[in-house]
């Protein structure tokens, strides 16, 4: 169970806000407003609880200055890099290249616990161990209960000590190592503000709380936080903020009830609260058959959207609950649909073809006969090949190819203009990495060495954790709730909205069991749980469980789609399949929260059925209607009943009009429908 320390103390101004990012957003140019009528504009710094809020807010405040004078909005990681910057000459790591020395330093460590012996033997052991030391490094905490976390958090000293000597720093390390900087002789030639705003400072974890107080030092200090809306920091702790800081004023910000629906049913994701229908905006269930025809749906009710209101992509906004492969996935079926994407956590780098061209070229060089080429499905000249594995650097190497094969132009020439500045942006990435090795001395500049670099990076890249946001505009926005915290979008859409995934299940890593991990009184996050840790965190209550750690986690789910929901200023979507994508196709329950809101909130209500607006849409909808034909037919025969065939036939003739009119792209869906029905009655094609 949780030890609370004694509250740190400021000397400062405390403003809390009733739940909603209109209000947050309020009190923020209040507050602001307030602090540059005493100071200049660039003398007060803006801290934001996550590195994702630094555009929201810095639009919000934008709105107060007057002029081109842009506020001054930036994060604890971000601000404490611009430190480092000045006063330490160490290297520091990219998460992709952090990731990479970080794997081969744990390649060959002997581990003395029997449980991480016997775990290490499993193929990604590396890949969890490495989530672990990531949360124990940003978190700045040294277990002491737990043998093994004991022990990878020596093996995480053992990594930092290594990185020292080679004059490298890790970023889990940039706020620690600030912090030093900060509480040091060289405070007054490094700190040039005289006020400080904290706005999400109820996301602040207790380093970004210990950072801010060595900041502030003699400057005016004012922290704003929401109430019932940390997700990021009650991820680590328990309770509300207030329960950790004291300050000598402290003041309520006056708020106002929800405005329109989506907000109001944010209000009640968050407090379980019910307020008068605001008679604006819309909250609809979309429900589809499947998890795949979920991502169809909701990219044809896109295009309806942008082609009826006149919309950008960039006013929409497609959440999910966890980062990494379901945002990858979310990404990549829109992409098929010809719906641009862009995201603040995710950079394309697993899935862009200008990285695999690159991939395949570092592994035919890394290979040491013709035998040991793989087959990497590209046909790659053999004389550029050549002559790219005669130069002595990598980087000199990589960039010459990338520039005599044409890729950049290729790229210019076949993507959107969103889609060709985020690889030109991967590109860029595997030139750092190659000009990271040519200049690190403790590692092997060779191919083979690029090659299981860039190779690892292509694979864990949708499990990158991003510091800062990504600056990308233009495509629908794709990302985790807890990175569209504060931001707003004329529509959102909550996906996956069953009660396998809303609550779904607590999990923290696949390093140990979860019941174990429930019962570590020292694991870099919540567990441990008492009843009276839930209340104190929570004001809902919509779980039926008895025990404290599952119902934390239920709690924590629902407030995190009151975070997705607030995002949306005019239209909300809450997304949801009938069945499972396997091959029992298990019914999927509707979330318990959304099934709740159904039944309390008169304006959730079911979206109508769309119309078809993108070819995906269209193609599904014809394939489906011989589908549906045949299993109609077969039915008939089965079950003894009686259809119509008159009907069944101007179906297909009106499909056959149809493709008689549409050209090339006509007859190439007449054979996939050719082939619908051979496979159908069970005949091979060739």
């Amino acid at each position: 169970m949780e030890v609370r320390a004694s509250p740190r103390e400021y000397d400062g101004t405390f403003v809390t806000t009733q739940f909603g990012a209109e209000n947050v957003k309020r009190a923020a140019r209040d507050e602001y407003r307030k602090l540059i009528d005493k100071h200049d504009s660039e003398d007060v710094l803006v801290l934001t609880g996550a590195p994702t809020s630094t555009d929201a807010f810095r639009d919000t405040l934008d709105e107060v200055l007057p002029g081109a004078t842009t506020p001054y909005v930036t994060s604890p990681v971000v601000h404490a890099t611009d430190v480092l910057n000045q006063t330490d000459d160490r290297v520091v790591l990219s998460d992709a290249l952090r990731r990479e020395l970080r794997h081969r330093f744990l390649a060959d460590y002997e581990w003395e616990t029997e449980y991480l012996r016997q775990a290490s033997e499993q193929p990604s052991f590396i890949e969890d161990l490495d989530r672990v030391m990531d949360t124990i490094s940003w978190q700045n905490i040294s277990p002491e209960e737990t043998p093994e976390l004991r022990e990878i958090t020596a093996a995480l000293d053992a990594f930092h000590n290594w990185l020292a000597e080679h004059d490298h720093i890790e970023r889990g390390q940039l706020i620690p190592e600030a912090l030093d900087v900060l509480t040091g002789d060289d405070y007054n030639d490094i700190v040039d503000i005289n006020a400080v705003l904290a706005v999400e400072f109820e996301e602040f974890f207790p380093l970004d709380r210990a950072y801010l107080d060595a900041l502030t030092g003699d400057c005016d200090l004012v922290c704003i936080a929401e109430d019932d809306a940390s997700v990021r920091r009650t991820w680590v702790e328990t309770g509300a903020i207030t329960d950790y800081v004291s300050f000598s004023e402290s003041r309520r910000a006056s708020g106002v009830q929800p405005s329109t629906r989506p907000a109001a049913t944010a209000a009640y994701f968050a407090e379980e609260t019910v307020v008068d229908d605001p008679n604006t905006g819309s909250v609809s269930v979309l429900a589809a058959d499947s998890g795949d025809n979920q991502l169809a749906t909701i990219a044809n009710e896109i295009e309806e959207l942008i082609e009826q209101e006149g919309w950008g992509y960039d006013d929409i906004a497609v959440a999910t609950k966890q980062s990494g492969s379901t945002v990858t996935e979310t990404i990549e079926s829109f992409e098929r649909s010809g719906i641009p994407t862009e995201s603040a956590t995710i950079t394309g780098f697993g899935d862009d073809p200008a990285i695999r061209e690159l991939l395949a070229v570092a592994r035919h060089l890394a290979a040491d006969d013709d035998n040991e080429v793989p087959d990497h499905g590209l046909e790659l000249d053999t004389d550029r090949l050549a002559r790219v594995g005669e130069m002595d650097q990598l980087e000199d190497a990589i960039r010459w190819w990338a520039t005599d094969s044409g890729v950049k132009e290729r790229i210019a020439e076949r993507e959107t203009s969103l889609d060709a500045r985020s690889q030109f942006g991967n590109v860029r990435r595997a030139f750092r990495m190659a000009a990271f090795l040519d200049d690190t001395a403790f590692l092997d500049a060779t191919w083979e060495s690029f090659e299981e670099m860039l190779e690892r990076a292509h694979e864990y890249a949708s499990q990158q954790n991003q510091t800062s946001a990504t600056d990308l505009d233009g495509g629908v926005r794709v990302d985790h709730l807890q990175a569209i915290k504060n931001t707003s979008f004329k529509t959102v859409f909550l996906i996956n909205l069953t009660d396998s995934e809303y609550p779904g299940d607590p999990f923290l890593t696949r390093l140990f069991p979860t019941e174990r991990v429930a019962s570590m009184p020292d694991y870099p996050g919540v567990t441990d749980l008492s009843n009276t840790d839930v209340d104190q965190t929570f004001p809902t209550d919509s779980t039926a469980s008895s025990r404290p750690f599952v119902q934390y986690h239920a709690e924590h789910a629902r407030r995190c789609l009151a975070i997705g929901a607030e995002a949306a200023t005019e239209r909300l979507y809450c997304c949801l399949y009938e069945y499972e994508d396997t091959a029992l196709e298990e019914r999927a329950q509707a979330s318990r929260f959304l099934t709740a809101a159904y039944a309390d909130l008169p304006w959730v209500t079911d979206a109508a059925d769309p119309k078809i607006t993108s070819e995906q849409a269209a193609e599904e909808f014809l394939l489906s209607r011989v589908d549906n034909a045949l299993a109609d037919v077969r039915r008939a025969n089965s079950q003894d009943v009686t259809i119509s065939l008159d009907e069944v036939e101007a179906e297909l003739g009106e499909i056959q009009e149809l493709l008689d009119k549409s050209g090339v792209r006509g007859e190439e869906l007449r054979k996939a429908l050719r082939a619908r029905v051979e496979f159908a009655n069970g005949e091979v094609r060739r």
